[in-house]
């Protein structure tokens, strides 16, 4: 008959074994939690939780929350190693998109997606069917910050949207960084981010204290697996301090440099639209 081995054990909610209760090494099982435990010893004896369901986490050293954060919050970080959930930063611009049921003249209420339409008349635009329309009672008009009011019928199956600015204040999200480039490293990483972003304008200025300073703008954007890329307007003092590229990797979109000289400086400013 087989032989049936038992670990130290506790049904009470919530009891944790101390080192004191365990020899090193030895385990430990919650049964009410079905959480493990272990003594391990590198210099001083402490007990941690083991297995698949623990109630703190910690990962290379970063601290993860022990509850669930809210919907479309994101993992924020403090630096110093703990992680928390943050409501993520709004691009103060939306696009509400309606697919017309019927012949109608009034948009209002909730799009495709179930989003309220909210805007700032004035700042709105709207397209019919891919036709931008004029607004001020030629094609359409801003009746209040809820509603769009168009001029001829919508009929079934156009569609409508508006992009709407959602707060001013937001537009321009001041993302600033500055660099220290000190080695010539191809395909060093100016700037990662979550591809959930999906169009980033940057403003990219360099100097070098001998070569010189160089400026461009860029336009990123990404479809979850590539980015793509364009950069226009370089402008330079005496000549080129770097080449520029994009990817995607492990989930975010990269601004890549190749500097020209060592030790160059390289400031950029996004304007973020996830």
């Amino acid at each position: 008959m087989a032989t049936v081995i038992n670990f130290k054990r506790s049904s009470t909610q919530n009891a944790v074994p101390t080192t004191g209760d365990l020899s090193l090494g030895e385990v430990a099982i919650n049964t009410y939690h079905g959480r493990m435990y272990t003594e391990k010893n590198d210099g001083s004896a402490a007990v941690f939780e083991i297995g698949s369901n623990p109630t703190t986490l910690s990962v290379n050293a970063y601290a993860f929350p022990t509850s669930d954060g809210s919907s479309n919050q994101v993992l924020s970080t403090n630096g110093s190693g703990a992680l928390s959930f943050v409501a993520q930063p709004s691009s103060g611009i939306a696009t509400f998109t309606y697919t017309i049921g019927s012949t109608t003249t009034v948009i209002s209420g909730n799009d495709d997606s179930s989003n309220s339409l909210t805007y700032q008349a004035g700042s709105e635009q709207v397209y019919l069917n891919g036709v931008k329309l004029i607004d001020g009672g030629v094609d359409y008009t801003a009746t209040n910050s809820s509603t769009i009011t168009l001029q001829a019928n919508a009929l079934s199956g156009d569609v409508l949207e508006v992009v709407a600015l959602t707060a001013a204040a937001n537009l321009v999200q001041g993302f600033f960084t500055a660099s220290v480039l000190t080695a010539t490293t191809a395909d060093q990483v100016l700037s990662s981010n979550a591809v959930a972003i999906k169009g980033i304008k940057y403003v990219v200025n360099a100097t070098h204290a001998s070569a010189g300073t160089h400026a461009c703008e860029v336009l990123l954007i990404n479809n979850g697996s590539n980015a793509f890329f364009v950069q226009y307007g370089d402008v330079y003092s005496t000549a080129s301090l770097f080449t520029l590229s994009a990817d995607v990797n492990s989930g975010n979109m990269r601004l890549l440099i190749t500097p020209s000289n060592t030790n160059t400086t390289v400031d950029t400013f996004q304007i973020r639209h996830s």
